[in-house]
């Protein structure tokens, strides 16, 4: 079945589970593994992870992104994040995978 994830922070990840989205928190150092195995789950075809974690590792998303059949990583404002909350999930998946949805 397919699954859309989220790694953030506790406060982020428990916003998105009430809306149903598993979620896993992570800190800088594990944020890294956090990605590695959900990139490596056949089940998840969508990972969110916020901006706080995202900006360590922009190559790894890159390199997910172009070279995974079937998975899409979007990276998304966290719950204090003041940067992109004016913004829209959907604004965020359009702009992940250049296509308007």
């Amino acid at each position: 079945m397919a699954q859309i994830c989220l790694i953030g922070d506790a406060h982020t990840v428990n916003a998105f589970r009430i809306c149903g989205v598993e979620g896993f928190t992570a800190d800088e150092e594990t944020a890294p593994a956090v990605l590695d195995r959900l990139a490596g789950d056949g089940d998840t075809t969508v990972i969110l992870i916020t901006h706080e974690f995202a900006h360590t590792l922009t190559d790894t998303i890159k390199k997910y992104n172009l070279e995974s059949s079937g998975k899409v990583i979007i990276e998304v404002p966290g719950i204090d994040d003041s940067q992109g909350t004016g913004r829209s999930l959907t604004s965020y998946i359009t702009e992940a995978l250049g296509v308007a949805l």
